[in-house]
């Protein structure tokens, strides 16, 4: 960790919402910095570090790519939407940025490596130029990918801690079954083609929702989206609520991903599962969620499991036996547990309102060092966050000869580890722009045929 990140615990947090303006401080105080060892992560992460990487790694040209939309060319100004996009910036020692934008990569980049944020946040496309916002009587979203963001902190089951890295690691198959669950849902019930999800870099993993029709949806929209794929946890049960028969979308979940992982992953012990049944407190959890109405059943199944070292799976199935024959009403609950133990938990708030913003793509966590790189849908499975490039790793890259393809010198970032990500990001955008002229090409014939 480096003198930035330990001194800026000690100050006080400042705010800066327009630079033509001075800093304001912010009555919060940050919290004081962990005790926990920092172990290797000052090796991975430092100002010096993110310099470099700023100044020669960060894909800015394919960023402002993405968020320009196939605008960046348009003969009208005005409708190049990336001077609207809001960007923030929160800087190693405290200060939080917000409404910046840019007109070109060139600004785009000049900025990062002069600030040298250490955590970038993306916000909406407005109505007019976020860094000028103070000027305008009308100021607000105009356009906003549909994001998704899910931390394993919301995994309140996991009898683990998630402060710790290699924990994070070991839980990454949640992450993966949450890509296939909601990636399926997007896609199938909504008819959403471009979807970019993003490792968060620690605990977590991101997806933008690029399509037109996802960017253009009112906050009543994304609210409803939002709560359709996200079903509510009843607090006093500790399930998540699910209405039987179940909705297409959640049966499908449930036979194609939920259930299954339940099964492979959720019951058994590790290092190959979670072991939920593995201890005796995992198991009261698992029995609490039957209900107080299920006291009978509860008693039976704590002693029916002490009468023998039955795994996880065993244990789960002797469960389910018991409940078809002496508590059949129960079987729905059944269900809700397995979906409590498996569906993705989204922070639906992010989800729902245009004018959040997410952590971007190709941010560097200053906790772990690590990238914040796209995940190649259908490879979330052989995705490992423990080989994602730190900083550190991408200095060693660099300081190897330069190699050479066909006697031309190849592009910093393609001499990282950070290439593949940088081919899974540049795939996606070649797949969105075509969608984008597409789209263009039928606009103006139905245009020439009105004519």
């Amino acid at each position: 960790m480096s003198a930035a990140v330990e001194s800026s615990a000690k100050k006080q947090k400042r705010v800066i919402v327009d630079e033509s303006e001075p800093m304001e401080e912010d009555e919060v105080v940050a919290p004081p910095p962990s005790s926990a060892p920092i172990t290797n992560v000052q090796q991975e992460f430092s100002e010096e570090l993110l310099r470099m990487y700023y100044g020669r790694i960060f894909p800015a040209n394919l960023m402002c790519r993405w968020l320009s939309y196939g605008t960046q060319h348009d003969e009208v100004a005005s409708q190049n939407l990336l001077p609207k996009r809001e960007f923030s910036f929160t800087t190693g020692d405290d200060v939080y940025i917000r409404y910046l934008s840019y007109d070109n990569v060139a600004a785009f980049k000049k900025d990062l490596v002069s600030k040298l944020p250490f955590k970038i946040d993306i916000g909406a496309i407005f109505s007019a130029t976020p860094r000028d916002h103070k000027k305008f009587k009308v100021f607000e979203p105009a356009q906003r990918e549909f994001i998704i963001d899910i931390d394993l902190t919301d995994y309140d089951f996991l009898d683990v801690d998630v402060k710790r890295l290699e924990t994070c690691d070991r839980c990454w198959p949640l992450m993966a079954l949450a890509m296939k669950v909601l990636s399926r849902a997007l896609t199938d019930d909504f008819g959403f083609e471009h979807l970019l999800w993003v490792y968060s870099g620690r605990r977590g993993i991101h997806c933008w929702v690029c399509d037109p029709r996802a960017r253009a949806m009112s906050n009543e929209v994304r609210s409803a989206v939002a709560d359709f794929l996200g079903p509510k946890l009843n607090a006093a049960t500790g399930r998540l609520a699910i209405s039987i028969p179940m909705h297409p979308s959640l049966l499908a979940a449930y036979n194609e991903h939920c259930e299954p992982f339940f099964l492979k992953k959720i019951l058994p012990s590790a290092p190959d599962g979670f072991g939920i049944l593995d201890t005796e407190a995992g198991e009261a959890k698992l029995l609490d969620m039957l209900g107080d109405e299920a006291v009978t059943v509860k008693d039976h199944m704590a002693a029916d499991w002490r009468k023998s070292d039955y795994s996880g799976r065993d244990k789960w199935e002797r469960l389910q036996k018991y409940v078809k024959s002496k508590a059949p009403k129960l079987s729905s609950v059944l269900v809700e547990i397995v979906f409590s133990y498996t569906y993705p938990r989204l922070d639906v708030n992010v989800s729902k309102g245009m004018n959040h913003l997410l952590k971007s793509p190709w941010c560097v966590h200053p906790k772990t060092g690590r990238v914040c790189v796209p995940v190649q849908p259908g490879q979330e499975d052989a995705f490992d966050p423990s080989a994602v490039p730190t900083l550190r790793t991408i200095e060693v890259d660099l300081n190897q000869d330069a190699p050479s393809a066909e006697g031309q010198s190849l592009k910093d970032i393609s001499r990282t580890r950070l290439s593949a990500y940088e081919s899974t990001f540049d795939d996606f955008l070649k797949r969105l722009e075509h969608s984008i002229r597409g789209d263009k090409a039928r606009a103006s014939k139905a245009s020439s045929m009105d004519f």
